[in-house]
């Protein structure tokens, strides 16, 4: 029998774990929630969706945790030594050979298969990763700005409440955001959001970055926020290639659902700020998804070493299943 290798791509909207043989061969694909750990539904419900995906994945292979070759955990929320601990405690029992890392560097091999560079994913959330000669870090925690589609929402938000109070430029979202809401008034989607007992996540807001993205070309506000976002995320890149010892030109591969289209207005932006700043980056932009990474992961890390030929193959068959 092949060698069968697992990853797991856990994040705070969806969870994907995946099968694949050396060559690049599919063999089994999972999708369940959320898998972050700090989530509002808690550590032990994100377990319980990795453990499931993962007994789903091997179950429609035919095949048992002793089968793996090599795992690859790519997980939200392993920010803290204690986060990784957990999940060690959970996942060592049943494989004897992986990894446990934060879903940030799952994308790092989907631009260089040697598994050097930067990520960016931008999704409900950011996640940010570096890997060079002196370190591998994530920044989790250490990102202090909002970012991704959350962050691009809330702070279209509070453009709204600073318009509404003279404190700030006029906007078009002031008509279009009440209504995705299900109101009628900035007042009324003030305290819809901040009420006790409300129900809104980041997931909730994300949804809505679609609609505000679509105002870019008319709306000198959201073209603001956007290059806003794009500045912060060149601020973090920068950060994290002299932290992570990497050599210019600096690969940066960026995807997620914000980024996913190759003309997404916020990887405009980030393209345009670099080349202003002048910064010296190889910047790719990937719409695979970053399961396909953590499968290379698994096959670098288990001692196949990766080709172009196969993430070619894995990407085509990743991108078929959505």
């Amino acid at each position: 029998m092949k060698d069968v290798f697992l990853a797991v791509d856990a994040g705070n909207t969806k969870t994907w774990a995946g099968l694949t043989t050396a060559d690049g061969e599919l063999v089994g694909l999972a999708r369940g929630g959320v898998g972050d750990i700090y989530a509002p539904a808690g550590a032990e419900a994100a377990k319980a969706v990795v453990l499931s995906l993962v007994g789903d994945v091997l179950d429609s292979a035919g095949l048992s945790p002793s089968d793996i070759k090599h795992a690859a955990f790519r997980l939200a929320g392993v920010d803290w030594p204690a986060d990784a601990q957990f999940w060690s405690a959970t996942l060592e029992p049943r494989f004897s050979d992986l990894s446990i890392k934060n879903d940030g560097f799952a994308l790092i091999r989907c631009g260089r298969l040697d598994g050097q560079g930067i990520s960016v994913v931008l999704g409900t959330g950011a996640a940010l990763a570096g890997r060079g000669p002196a370190k591998e870090w994530a920044l989790s925690w250490w990102l202090q700005h909002p970012l991704g589609g959350a962050g691009l929402v809330g702070e279209a938000l509070r453009a709204v409440y600073l318009s509404e109070l003279g404190l700030g430029e006029s906007t078009k979202l002031t008509a279009v955001l009440p209504p995705l809401f299900g109101v009628s008034t900035p007042e009324e989607m003030l305290e819809l959001t901040t009420k006790r007992e409300n129900t809104f996540s980041f997931a909730t807001l994300a949804a809505h970055a679609p609609s505000v993205l679509a105002l870019i070309e008319d709306d000198a506000v959201v073209a603001q926020l956007v290059d806003t976002q794009a500045s912060r995320l060149a601020d973090y890149i920068v950060s994290l290639a002299g932290s992570c010892g990497l050599e210019e030109p600096v690969t940066v591969v960026a995807g997620g659902g914000l980024l996913r289209e190759p003309g997404a207005p916020v990887f405009a932006a980030l393209r345009r700020t670099c080349e202003n700043r002048e910064l010296n980056l190889d910047l790719q932009h990937t719409q695979d998804p970053a399961l396909v990474g953590a499968l290379l992961d698994a096959l670098a890390e288990g001692g196949a070493q990766p080709t172009e030929a196969v993430r070619s193959r894995l990407s085509e068959a990743a991108r078929a299943h959505g």
